[in-house]
């Protein structure tokens, strides 16, 4: 009986297929679900990590603006200015540029005699010279780097780094300070950390480096992805810092990715033609050869299966002996362990049936209170809602008493059909000698026999009569 009073047959039948579209209904919600939660989590997991690495960007940028701050006074927004544009010009973010630029211009500093101005120019001038020279000549950026470092403190061991034909020594430097002073007719102090620098573009711009990074930045798919991870990693530090022009940022992140569309979409449109003219020119030499392989090569491996089948058969033939004996070892041996292992296996059953015994032993007074006031609250609501239980089973019997005197036409009907339906079999079989030889008329008496003894019209009939009186008496006591 539902809450609001009213009664609900339940029909019992065969429910399986219900039950398979419900399960399968289940398992697709449940997947689902899974899935969705998966996705959730993976994009919470995302944000998070996002999160931590902008916070982790911003804080550096922090720390490096400081420093060049603290060198360049005056002139520290030129460089600032440089470091947000260096994702283009040296293929850098804005704090790889300031970290490279606090690296060596404490001593571009004191060749200038303090001149932060002039510093500026000449550490931009430095740090695009060694984006330049690694993008032409192929350098580790931080090769090139840690020469650029070591010429701020007098060491020239690393000068060949740069691959522009100088070895690694303080005379070869004094070459290309001459060398360069022939090109531009300034002369180059090799004390003078500034003149070096100067010197360095000099010779690189003889040889065709200067402006390679910023060329290639808009013109090749490996500077373009240079340009665009590093104008990621600057909006990266604007997702954290309120100061920023964001807009500017992610704009200038945007027409990155644009330009590594340009440059990577036409290769890949080359190289899937190129595919197209190599499957096209294979083809032909393949489809030619493989009547020759066939020919060779299979008779060849059919002939090393068949061998190989044939000794493996030898071999197991050879050592029968041999292995039934190991199998009996192996058998002999898991016998004797299941043997050794069966006391423990038995104490631990005992062990653990005598702790359920002590558990329950403990729980049943804290148990059987539980018990006793269960059972009173349910005798408590049975009492309260019995006559509501009774209404509804009288409910119940009248429904039923009705659709057993409603269907008693059908069923008698039903009846008739079955047993003029089992006539004409029998007088079917009856005209068949070929039925008659596999089933006798005293099996077909036998089959008739057990379908009445299993369907008791006469008691069937019985039982609607007796539902009858039984709704006509409810109709008299409810009437009363």
């Amino acid at each position: 009986m539902a809450e609001d009073g009213s009664v609900v047959i339940k029909i019992k039948g065969d429910d399986s297929p219900f039950q398979k579209v419900l399960g399968k209904i289940g398992s697709a919600v449940n997947t689902a679900v899974k899935a969705s939660a998966a996705a959730v989590g993976a994009a919470s997991a995302g944000v998070a990590a996002l999160g931590t690495a902008c916070i982790n960007a911003y804080a550096d940028y922090e720390q490096l603006a400081g420093g060049v701050e603290t060198l360049f006074k005056d002139s520290a927004e030129t460089i600032h200015s440089y470091a947000d544009n260096a994702y283009k010009t040296a293929g850098l973010s804005a704090n790889e540029y300031m970290e490279t630029v606090t690296s060596f211009s404490a001593s571009l500093l004191q060749s200038l005699d303090g001149d932060t101005e002039k510093a500026a120019a000449a550490a931009d001038l430095a740090i695009t010279d060694m984006a330049d020279n690694a993008n032409k000549m192929g350098t580790a950026m931080e090769s090139i780097q840690n020469a650029y470092q070591g010429f701020a403190k007098q060491n020239y061991t690393m000068l060949d780094n740069l691959k522009l034909g100088y070895g690694g020594t303080k005379e070869e430097m004094q070459r290309l300070l001459a060398d360069a002073e022939k090109l531009s007719g300034v002369k180059y102090d090799l004390s003078s950390y500034a003149d070096i620098v100067e010197a360095i573009h000099v010779i690189q711009t003889e040889m065709g480096i200067t402006g390679t990074t910023a060329k290639e930045a808009s013109t090749t798919i490996q500077g373009s992805v240079a340009s665009m991870k590093a104008a990621w990693a600057n909006l990266m530090v604007g997702m954290a810092d309120d100061t920023q022009d964001f807009d500017l940022l992610l704009s200038n992140f945007i027409e990155s990715i644009g330009t590594v569309a340009d440059n990577l979409l036409p290769r890949i449109g080359v190289v899937i033609e190129g595919m197209g003219k190599l499957v096209a020119g294979l083809a032909p030499k393949i489809a030619s050869a493989l009547p020759t392989l066939t020919n060779e090569l299979l008779p060849n491996l059919v002939e090393l299966g068949v061998q190989s089948i044939s000794a493996l058969v030898q071999g197991i033939q050879e050592n029968g002996d041999s292995l039934a004996a190991g199998a009996l070892s192996i058998v002999g041996t898991l016998a004797e362990g299941i043997a050794e292992l069966l006391p423990m296996v038995a104490d631990t059953a005992a062990s653990l049936v005598v702790s359920l015994a002590d558990g329950l032993t403990e729980s049943l007074p804290d148990i059987i209170p539980i018990a006793i006031e269960t059972i009173s609250t349910l005798v408590e609501n049975l009492t309260e809602n019995a006559n509501t239980i009774i209404d509804a089973g009288i409910q119940i019997i009248l429904a039923l008493g009705e659709g057993l005197i409603a269907a008693l036409p059908q069923l008698i009907e039903t009846y008739r059909r079955l047993s003029s339906i089992l006539r004409m079999l029998s007088m079917t079989m009856r005209q068949s000698w070929w039925i008659q030889h596999c089933i006798s008329s005293q099996g077909l008496r036998w089959v008739w026999c057990k379908f009445l003894h299993w369907l008791p019209i006469s008691k069937i009939i019985e039982a609607i009569v007796a539902a009858f009186m039984a709704f006509q008496w409810l109709n008299l006591e409810t009437a009363d």
